[in-house]
C-alpha cells in the first residue's frame, strides 16, 4: 500500500518534536509558529509573483510601482522604496532600472538637493498599475481566502502588533 507524502508542515512539526525531545527547553510552540509565519509568507510572495510571471514583471517590480503608485505625488526616494520594498539599496536600483527602462518610472533630479532624486511613476506606469491591480487583489484574496473576514482582522492586528509593538485598528470597518 502507498503512503500519502508528507507535507512540509508535518515534515517541520515532526522535526520540532525530535528537537524537543532532545532538547526539552526548546520553545517549540514559538518556532512553530515563527516557521509556519515564514511558510505563510513564501506562499502568498509565490500567488503573487505567479500572477505578475505572466506580465514579464517580478514581486519586486509590483511593489515598486505599487509603492509609487500609493503616494499623494507617484513619486519616493530611492531610498524611501528600497526601506519600504525591503530590499537592498543595490537590488531596488536594479529593479527601478527596469522600471525606467520599461517607460513605467522616471528618474527626477532634486532640485534641492543635487545628490538626490525622485523616482516617479510615469502615465504609462499609472496604467499598467490600473491594469494590475485587479489581478493582484485576486492573488491576494486567494492567498487569504482560507480565513474569514474576522481571522483576517485578528491576523491584521496580530501581525502588526508583532512588527511594531503597536495594537493597529481594525480598517476594514
Amino acid at each position: 500500500m502507498e503512503q500519502k507524502p508528507i507535507s512540509a508542515i508535518e515534515q517541520l512539526q515532526k522535526s520540532l518534536q525530535v528537537v524537543k525531545s532532545r532538547q526539552p527547553a526548546f520553545p517549540i510552540s514559538d518556532v512553530l509558529l515563527c516557521r509556519l509565519i515564514h511558510f505563510s509568507n513564501r506562499t502568498m510572495e509565490q500567488t503573487a509573483a505567479d500572477t505578475l510571471a505572466p506580465e514579464g514583471l517580478l514581486l519586486s517590480h509590483w511593489m515598486v510601482i505599487a509603492m509609487l503608485y500609493g503616494s499623494a505625488d507617484f513619486r519616493r526616494r530611492p531610498q524611501e522604496l528600497s526601506k519600504a520594498i525591503g530590499h537592498s539599496g543595490p537590488n531596488t536600483t536594479k529593479t527601478t532600472v527596469f522600471l525606467i527602462e520599461k517607460g513605467w518610472v522616471a528618474r527626477i533630479p532634486d532640485l534641492d538637493n543635487r545628490r538626490s532624486c525622485w523616482m516617479e511613476l510615469t502615465p504609462a506606469g499609472r496604467t499598467q498599475v490600473e491594469h494590475l491591480l485587479p489581478k493582484m487583489w485576486n492573488a491576494y484574496q486567494l492567498a487569504l481566502s482560507p480565513l474569514t473576514e474576522p481571522e483576517k482582522e485578528t491576523l491584521t492586528r496580530l501581525i502588526n502588533k508583532m512588527l511594531t509593538g503597536k495594537k493597529l485598528p481594525c480598517t476594514n470597518k
